[in-house]
């Protein structure tokens, strides 16, 4: 039972330790955050909102191939 108690007090200290490092952010990390917000401010736009549009557009692009190929198959059916 004592080993069990001293295992976990030891997991616990180990992980509020972990969880205490996750907000500390690195000399890397700033500047990686510093050249995000750059691009940010010159295309006006995030990487994120581009993957978006692109699925948007891929989309878009699958709709109007399914609409022309219901087109062309009911064609043949007249």
């Amino acid at each position: 039972m004592r080993t069990f108690s001293k295992g976990l007090v030891v997991l616990l200290f180990g992980a509020m330790l972990g969880l205490a490092g996750c907000d500390q952010q690195g000399p890397m990390e700033k500047a990686g955050e510093k050249a995000d917000e750059a691009v940010d401010e010159v295309t006006g736009q995030g990487p994120m909102e581009e993957a978006g549009e692109n699925v948007d557009d891929a989309w878009e692009d699958t709709k109007d191939a399914g609409n022309e190929m219901g087109e062309a198959m009911d064609g043949d059916n007249k």
